[in-house]
């Protein structure tokens, strides 16, 4: 041990280190900018359902800044209806996105608001709330635990009890009387990565599709003596971004680098969503046909049509937020739906024997998504069963996950998915939903964009 003590190279120590903290002079100006959407002003199911973004400018996009702000109008009767969406991130509303640069589509994802709120519930307690702030959040109302409805007076007795800032199995959103305006980040692979985006060798066009019917993202019916409606239209929707502006000479050396021929990469992470049919089938398997250089991992989600649940009231369960668990009826039951899952890409088994049991189903998760996750067991056995599988050779390092541009066929396969009870049958799922997860890299040139996945 002294050897290796004496061996220790010394270093000086932050608090001894009295160096300056390196400048950024080159970027001589910040904008927060707007960029309003194309077209008309009123959008709706019903009526217009495409908003599409121009973003362009000479400037360099931070993307860590880049907020969609729109507001929500109730057009029924505000006296006697309220609009309850079915989630407090805003992007419930939105069945697909798309983001082009350059002309050229860089990401399409359908059953984008299934997608986000999926990942939304893969975040921190903390990164939650701060979705819940820009969104439809509670305005952290307090709330009786036991009748779960709004106190007027809180017992002081238990008033910490009453500050929790959740009381409900599901991601209960605010209710909306006239109007709410909101704001949410897309979840776009583009747009979180770190890069700052050079907007004028690689213009964006950002298209937001919303849900074809006022149902599939809002509550119908009474709860808590609410009587909720289906009739609401988006309006005044905007995309916020900060612009930062370098100084001539920076900005020539880039537009020198791109003239010359050579290209400025951009890596991300993209999302493949696909979903299948079960055939009402215990046993099953869907396969899925993408050529990706490397898939970074696998997520998988159930759904049920006519599913229900005592942790979930009716009416709350869509296809855009509820993760179907087939022992859903009786989530605190953790021996019911015990089935068996495991991905096969190629002759590779993922894993090598089956997932059998749940906790093993939420190890692989954690492994897989890396950070803190806020989900109770009693959610992960009913309504936000999530099932990730990590494809990477290590953690941390880039381009490090699987191939499968040789042609490999993805196959997800489920054994005995359903309640292991009599009625088991009515608990098979009746879609499956697949993500798949990959690294991109999109060279921008002095002639246009190059996207290689």
């Amino acid at each position: 041990m002294e050897h290796h003590v004496q061996s220790v190279d010394d270093a000086l120590i932050g608090g001894l280190s009295y160096k300056l903290k390196a400048g950024a002079s080159y970027v001589t100006d910040r904008r927060s900018v707007t960029f309003f959407a194309s077209g008309g002003n009123q959008y709706s199911p019903s009526g217009v359902k495409v908003c599409k973004f121009n973003i362009v400018a000479d400037q360099w996009l931070e993307p860590s800044t880049f907020r969609v702000m729109f507001t929500v109008s109730n057009t029924g009767n505000p006296a006697t209806e309220v609009i309850q969406p079915l989630h407090w991130n805003p992007a419930v509303m939105f069945r697909r996105a798309r983001i082009i640069a350059g002309g050229q589509i860089i990401e399409d994802i359908d059953d984008f608001n299934r997608l986000s709120l999926m990942f939304t519930a893969l975040k921190s307690q903390d990164d939650q709330k701060e979705i819940a702030m820009e969104g439809f959040g509670l305005f952290d109302r307090k709330y009786d635990r036991p009748a779960g409805g709004l106190l007027a007076v809180p017992d002081a007795e238990d008033d910490d009890e009453l500050k929790i800032y959740r009381v409900s199995d599901w991601d209960e959103a605010g209710t909306i009387g006239k109007s709410r305006t909101v704001l949410f980040k897309p979840m776009l692979g583009f747009l979180a990565q770190e890069k700052l985006i050079p907007l004028r060798y690689c213009p964006l066009q950002i298209e937001l599709e919303l849900v074809n019917s006022g149902s599939d993202c809002m509550f119908v019916g009474v709860q808590n003596g609410l009587t909720s409606t289906n009739k609401w239209s988006v309006s005044d929707i905007q995309c916020k971004c900060d612009l930062l502006t370098l100084d001539s000479s920076l900005q020539n050396e880039y537009a020198s680098h791109l003239l010359s021929g050579k290209t400025l990469p951009i890596n991300f992470s993209s999302y493949n969503h696909t979903n299948q049919s079960t055939n009402g089938d215990k046993d099953f398997s869907c396969h899925i046909h993408r050529a990706l250089t490397r898939l970074k991992s696998v997520f998988v989600t159930l759904f049920k049509d006519d599913a229900t649940s005592a942790n979930m009231p009716a009416g709350l369960r869509k296809i855009c937020n509820d993760f179907y668990h087939p022992a859903g009826a009786g989530a605190e039951d953790l021996e019911k739906g015990q089935h068996q899952f495991q991905l096969q890409i190629g002759s590779k088994l993922i894993p090598e024997y089956p997932i059998k049991d749940s906790t093993e189903f939420f190890y692989h998760l954690r492994k897989t998504v890396g950070t803190p996750i806020n989900i109770y067991s009693r959610w992960y056995h009913s309504t936000k069963y999530i099932i990730g599988l990590d494809m990477e050779k290590i953690s941390g390092a880039g381009f490090s996950g699987m191939s499968t541009k040789a042609g490999d066929l993805i196959s997800v396969n489920f054994k005995n998915c359903h309640e292991s009870a009599v009625n088991s049958a009515t608990s098979i799922p009746s879609r499956m939903y697949a993500v798949l997860h990959y690294d991109a890299v999109l060279n921008i040139r002095d002639s246009g964009v190059e996207l290689l996945d």
